[in-house]
């Protein structure tokens, strides 16, 4: 049996009681997060266009967009879902999937209960699929792609979103198998589009090609069967030439979660890339920790690890969108207001004098090797050292930051975090029962009430 065909039987095995509760958890954890930033999104600029793009191109009412209560077809919902849940690059990220599982995953799976009528249950066991499918890619496959310039949250996200989809519409194992070919062919994303409008559409691209791929092989579409591990295939045309071990790679399959490993689920306390977010806590514990006067810094010495420059792209941003992939903006910001938020990714808030003085005095110095399959502790660590005018130095590190799994974000934070991005686009009285809803989510017969709560 190949590898593709092994996963196809993995997605349609899988079964709601055969997740552990602490996976049923997370998952809930993981789709109330993208609830919480996809009504943020909401209120962002792109998704006026995208709504735009969705009346001009119709489609059937069969699922609704959050944050408006646009109903459209279930696919166009879930790109455009995703796209904003992604827009603020606040929702969650994976180590394992070396991007953004939520927005690739909840989106279309949201669409399809809402079309069809799935349950809270239906839709966890989904989005586990999904996830440990494309935490099934090995990380030395996932590391070069991301090297080489695409971007997994569109490219992985769509196998991922494709399985998921597959589980949700029942899919036969052969069904599931020419799905998977139908998707990997429709994977795409580029990382040089980030901080542009078109880095979220990768996740909306990826969620709606999951549906895309699903319905197709339902209905008889063919693709290869072996697309994962063929020559020219999934991840050989996508840059890997080695040799892999597939029974290693497929031996902990529905034995042991990735979603709950150390390099599972991280819910993002800052919305921004989440690189910068070592540095941010970095200086926050700076501050808790000494007092100074910003005005007498000479230097700022940013340790950072040897990948560390091919998220963050901006080292002189001029826009808001370009802030939150440059790590020199995000750690001057927490210099000068102690924390970042919703509210500091504009032009203005960008090209802030104080900021940019800051910013001004920073440099980049590789102090941390290669990011290491299995040691979350290795993957992205921070250090600030801070020079003074008078030689003082003051200096912290971060190697897990609050929100990975080993420094979960309380319960507290988290639902600010929610409550902070569901007020952009809800009433204050609609969100605790938003909230109480979401936090039962797999006690849902349907989603229809909470859908009816998302605009």
């Amino acid at each position: 049996m190949g590898p593709t065909e092994y996963i196809s039987e993995f997605i349609h095995d899988t079964t709601y009681a055969s997740l552990p509760q602490k996976v049923v958890d997370t998952a809930r954890t993981a789709i109330t997060d993208f609830i919480g930033v996809a009504l943020a999104g909401a209120g962002e600029p792109i998704n006026a266009l995208l709504h735009e793009y969705a009346r001009d191109v119709g489609g059937n009412e069969q699922a609704t967009v959050i944050g408006s209560g646009y109903r459209t077809s279930a696919e166009m919902a879930a790109m455009l879902n995703g796209a904003i849940g992604h827009a603020l690059d606040f929702d969650d990220w994976s180590m394992a999937v070396h991007g953004h599982p939520s927005v690739f995953l909840v989106p279309p799976l949201m669409a399809l209960a809402e079309q069809y009528g799935f349950s809270g249950k239906d839709i966890i066991t989904a989005y586990v699929v999904g996830y440990e499918c494309v935490a099934l890619i090995p990380f030395a496959v996932t590391l070069r792609h991301f090297d080489q310039g695409w971007h997994p949250t569109g490219t992985l996200g769509t196998f991922g979103a494709t399985a998921a989809c597959c589980k949700l519409l029942g899919l036969s194992v052969e069904e599931t198998n020419r799905a998977i070919g139908i998707g990997c062919s429709m994977a795409a994303g580029i990382r040089c589009n980030n901080g542009t409008m078109t880095k979220p559409l990768h996740a909306g691209n990826a969620a709606a090609n999951g549906i895309k791929a699903a319905k197709l092989a339902k209905l008889g579409y063919t693709s290869a069967k072996n697309i994962i591990e063929i020559t020219r295939g999934f991840l050989y045309s996508f840059g890997y030439t080695g040799e892999l071990d597939w029974d290693a790679i497929l031996a902990p399959v529905g034995k042991k979660f990735q979603l709950i490993g150390n390099e599972g689920l991280n819910i993002k306390p800052y919305p921004c890339c989440g690189g910068n977010a070592f540095a941010i806590d970095a200086v926050k514990l700076l501050k808790k920790r000494h007092n100074f006067d910003l005005k007498d810094i000479k230097e700022i010495e940013l340790w950072v690890n040897t990948i560390a420059y091919l998220p963050l792209i901006y080292h002189n941003p001029k826009k808001g969108l370009e802030g939150k992939f440059s790590l020199e903006y995000n750690t001057a910001r927490a210099l000068v207001d102690g924390n970042v938020g919703l509210s500091d990714f504009t032009d203005e808030r960008v090209n802030d004098p104080a900021v940019r003085a800051l910013m001004s005095k920073m440099i980049w110095t590789v102090k941390y090797g290669d990011p290491g399959e299995g040691k979350a502790d290795a993957f992205d660590p921070k250090g600030v050292l801070i020079r003074m005018n008078d030689g003082t130095e003051y200096f912290e590190e971060v190697f897990i930051h609050m929100g990975m799994p080993q420094n979960p974000m309380p319960k507290d934070e988290f639902e600010k975090k929610f409550h902070d991005c569901a007020s952009i686009s809800l009433p204050k009285n609609k969100i605790a029962a938003c909230y109480d809803m979401l936090s039962r989510f797999e006690e849902l017969e349907t989603v229809d009430g909470l859908i009816n709560m998302l605009h």
